[in-house]
């Protein structure tokens, strides 16, 4: 296969803003792998991480944007401690944002299925391994119901479906009626629209009902607090989100004399629990084999790298209907 000298990859300034720049392409080394990167979706965290949340320093602005993807292995180094040939279709863990991507053979994963496309297993770790934790959060609690304030999110859509099939009910807030059917399609319990007058009330009545012991907030500011308010004494409200503000506001110290507790979840905590490579390696497959199922991601629309501005600010926008990928080649 003939590679080129150089390809474009996605960077960002210091100020916390998302460039185009053309690198020299270089050829794998010990345990080095050279992947093809085909799609790779637009996240949250990717957001975050080129505004600089993470941190900034000295090496920011040669760090290579984007969290996962899929790609192609085009080129093999020596002594692989994960075996892989030219032609192998992967999953890409981090570093995504960029035509080809050199990693260690160890970060990569190779595609289960076969018949899973490259844009359907692009997604294949941040969301759904998230959502497999909250999974676990959820049966390890025995909560029989939980409120998720991300309803129509990719997020929320996969966590209906595992959920359902964990035979936990799930309280979907969305912020548009057009969502409350499309919820209702994929198995939802219940969707409330945040904007209707009487939300609050309803959502009680329900949490109540259900016996809501657990929520998933990603919203903030001061819709966190009419999720506590909503749910009864005794349940936990676990922040994974900043949809709405960093800060929380009017938070009512009544609620946690309840034995209401208010605390977070992230992706980063299941990744600390799987201790060793070797669990790491069992978790990422289980996660995979879920992909085509009750884990799929709906790819609402691809935008090739040149138009990232353009992807970006629609992005913005849509975020709700599904994934929005960036196509590489």
């Amino acid at each position: 296969m003939s590679l080129p000298a150089t390809y474009k990859a996605v960077f960002a300034t210091e100020d916390g803003k998302p460039i185009i720049k053309e690198v020299p392409l270089q050829q794998p080394s010990t345990n080095q792998v050279l992947l093809k990167v085909e799609f790779a979706p637009i996240n949250p965290t990717d957001l975050l991480k080129i505004e600089g949340f993470f941190g900034k320093g000295p090496e920011y602005a040669t760090c290579f944007q984007g969290s996962e993807g899929s790609g192609i292995v085009v080129a093999v180094g020596k002594d692989l401690k994960k075996p892989f040939s030219v032609g192998d279709r992967v999953h890409i863990n981090r570093g995504s944002w960029g035509q080809y991507l050199l990693a260690d053979s160890d970060d990569v994963s190779k595609i289960l299925q076969d018949d899973l496309s490259l844009e359907d297993a692009a997604s294949h770790w941040i969301n759904p391994a998230t959502v497999y934790y909250m999974g676990l959060e959820a049966e390890r609690g025995g909560h029989k119901a939980v409120i998720h304030t991300a309803g129509s999110s990719a997020l929320g859509r996969m966590m209906i479906r595992l959920f359902k099939h964990k035979g936990i009910k799930t309280i979907n807030v969305v912020r548009r009626d057009e969502y409350v059917e499309v919820l209702k399609e994929e198995g939802a319990d219940y969707v409330l629209n945040s904007q209707a007058p009487d939300f609050e009330v309803k959502l009680k009545e329900i949490a109540e009902k259900e016996h809501a012991t657990l929520a998933f907030e990603a919203i903030g500011g001061e819709f966190t607090n009419k999720v506590i308010k909503a749910q009864p004494a005794g349940s936990s409200c676990l922040m994974y989100g900043t949809l709405s503000s960093y800060y929380l506001k009017e938070i009512s110290i009544m609620e946690l004399f309840k034995g209401k507790t208010l605390g977070s979840i992230t992706l980063w905590g299941y990744i600390h629990e799987l201790q060793s490579k070797d669990e790491m390696d069992k978790g990422r497959d289980l996660i995979h084999s879920l992909l085509p199922t009750l884990l799929s991601t709906k790819v609402q629309k691809v935008f090739k790298i040149d138009d990232l501005q353009e992807a970006l600010a629609y992005y913005q926008e849509n975020s709700s209907k599904g994934k929005i990928l960036l196509k590489f080649h």
